[in-house]
């Protein structure tokens, strides 16, 4: 199994012998002022989310799984996303900056795809998206307010907003299928306090949905 240990900043191939745990292989941080900030699992290869907290930009490493060897590296498109799933031929990333989720095929790290776009609350100018809109009067279904964390399976798209503060189910084309607000407390409270609540990661196990969070920020 694989782990990532945070609080050294690398990735760790354990395996079971004799009732312990023994470590096989260690995969540390690229260069100074990258984290590692999430793993994911494609076939025989294991990608490893890194983030440059300098410029802001990620890159995907891609690990040989059962030996830990560098294989290649891609997805410096995005930036400041911190989580990712695998699924199928493709890697999905929740970028943040860019309010938009990306589709890449993990063979040869090629961007297929960008679902979504940035979300336009106060825009009224597109009359069809009337009925996109969620009950929370926010940004429209299918648009994103900072994504964060991302799940994909069952195929579905599972996206966490940290400032759009919900969970959004898509299609795997991007259609907006269902939206699960994150807020319930009394939004005059929260704005008298300036406390605003995050969403966490995702995972996706079966049919239930995990989530870190809401968090108090």
């Amino acid at each position: 199994a694989w782990v990532l240990e945070s609080d050294r900043n690398q990735v760790v191939l354990l395996r079971l012998a004799k009732w312990k745990f023994r470590r096989i292989k260690v995969f540390r941080r690229p260069r100074p002022g990258v984290e590692i900030v999430d793993l994911a699992v494609a076939d025989d290869e294991l990608l490893v989310l890194c983030l440059d907290h300098g410029s802001g930009e990620n890159i995907i490493k891609v690990l040989d799984k059962a030996s830990g060897e560098f294989r290649r590296e891609f997805g410096n498109e995005s930036v400041g996303a911190e989580c990712m799933a695998a699924y199928g031929a493709h890697v999905y990333l929740a970028d943040p900056y860019n309010h938009v989720v990306k589709m890449f095929t993990h063979a040869d790290g090629v961007l297929r795809k960008i679902i979504g776009r940035q979300g336009s609350p106060d825009d009224e100018s597109d009359d069809e998206c009337d009925d996109k809109s969620d009950e929370r009067g926010s940004t429209r279904l299918g648009e994103f307010n900072e994504p964060y964390g991302i799940a994909v399976g069952n195929g579905q798209i599972i996206v966490s907003e940290n400032a759009g503060q919900r969970i959004q189910v898509l299609s795997l084309e991007g259609e907006p299928l269902q939206v699960i607000p994150l807020i319930k407390d009394d939004a005059a409270e929260n704005a008298m306090t300036g406390r605003v609540q995050i969403a966490g990661g995702l995972c996706l196990e079966e049919k239930r949905l995990w989530c870190l969070g809401p968090l108090w920020n």
